[in-house]
């Protein structure tokens, strides 16, 4: 990994970690996406785990978190909040957005927050999301991400969350 990469995962970490604390409560936004306990939830892009823990406390011992990154750095950075909260319905995935390799239709929700940044060929990735979507799937977004798609059509919004429905 370059030193370019690791500067820009601990400026990220810094804005995730330290700022968003002082003006977002992850379960708001978690709860607008439409997390709920029991639910099998992906998160796509968790970066430094701002949403993880939060999540996997709404989805309960019934449910999991599969927290899925690009980057190993993101990935061991989840990986240490999770054992040091000690949560264990929390899974870390080091894996393309659009090529996770998981099983089809797996999820109840998944949810992207802070990914558009980030994202090179979304095309593939709602794909490849679709395919990971159980047949009433839920795609949570935030913020400008505009699927104009006919596999997902739009559900709700609430705030600056979007949810979209699972065509097909």
């Amino acid at each position: 990994m370059s030193v370019t990469d690791r500067m820009h995962f601990r400026m990220m970490s810094f804005v995730h970690e330290t700022l968003y604390n002082l003006f977002r409560d992850p379960c708001e936004v978690l709860n607008a996406a439409g997390l709920e306990p029991g639910q099998k939830v992906l998160e796509v892009g968790c970066g430094p785990g701002f949403f993880t823990i939060p999540a996997a406390r709404i989805v309960g011992e019934k449910g999991s978190v599969y927290a899925l990154d690009v980057s190993p750095l993101a990935v061991e950075r989840v990986q240490q909040k999770i054992e040091k909260e000690g949560v264990t319905n929390v899974k870390t995935i080091l894996a393309d957005a659009a090529q996770t390799g998981l099983p089809d239709e797996s999820f109840d929700l998944i949810f992207l927050f802070g990914f558009v940044h980030s994202v090179g060929d979304l095309e593939n990735i709602l794909t490849e999301l679709h395919r990971l979507l159980k047949p009433a799937g839920i795609l949570s977004t935030e913020g400008r991400l505009w699927l104009s798609s006919e596999i997902f059509h739009p559900l709700k919004r609430q705030g600056r969350i979007f949810q979209f429905r699972k065509v097909g």
